[in-house]
């Protein structure tokens, strides 16, 4: 079965994270976009008529894993702009955002190999839309502050 540049895009970002030497913040934020053009891009696909459940990686080994891979990612604030303006501060996580989109995309490319590419854009979709659009987004937001900091564009 030939792939889609949905699970193209989706297997090069898994690839970018968990292989070969380690991506600089920008290498890591056109993976990023290109995952987001991915889903702008995607068909609607329709979920299959079958319960096969993809297998589940350990969150704990593949939170763990990440963080020694990215040691400089951490903690970085973030706010909820549904809500009114507060002092009320909230902390995102860069190596739970890759983890979160990881675990998802490779859900996606379980079910593109065992269920076909309309059960796989569909959760490709889907999940974008209900859990790791928001990690994609507030990661992207982060590691674009840093890529600036470390170029000069922003005063430490």
């Amino acid at each position: 079965m030939e792939e889609t540049a949905t699970i193209v895009a989706a297997r090069g970002f898994l690839a970018l994270i968990e292989e070969g030497a380690v991506p600089s913040s920008r290498e890591l934020l056109r993976a990023l976009d290109e995952l987001a053009m991915a889903y702008h891009q995607a068909p609607e696909g329709d979920p299959a008529d079958d319960d096969a459940t993809p297998p589940r990686t350990d969150y704990q080994e593949r939170y763990a894993s990440l963080g020694k891979r990215f040691p400089d990612y951490g903690y970085y604030a973030v706010s909820d702009p549904t809500e009114p303006v507060s002092e009320k501060g909230m902390v995102g996580d860069a190596i739970d955002d890759l983890a979160d989109i990881s675990a998802d995309l490779e859900e996606v490319i379980w079910r593109f190999d065992n269920l076909g590419p309309d059960d796989a854009h569909w959760h490709f979709r889907f999940l974008f839309e209900v859990h790791w659009g928001m990690h994609l987004r507030e990661l992207a937001v982060y590691l674009h502050a840093n890529a600036l900091r470390a170029s000069g564009g922003i005063e430490s």
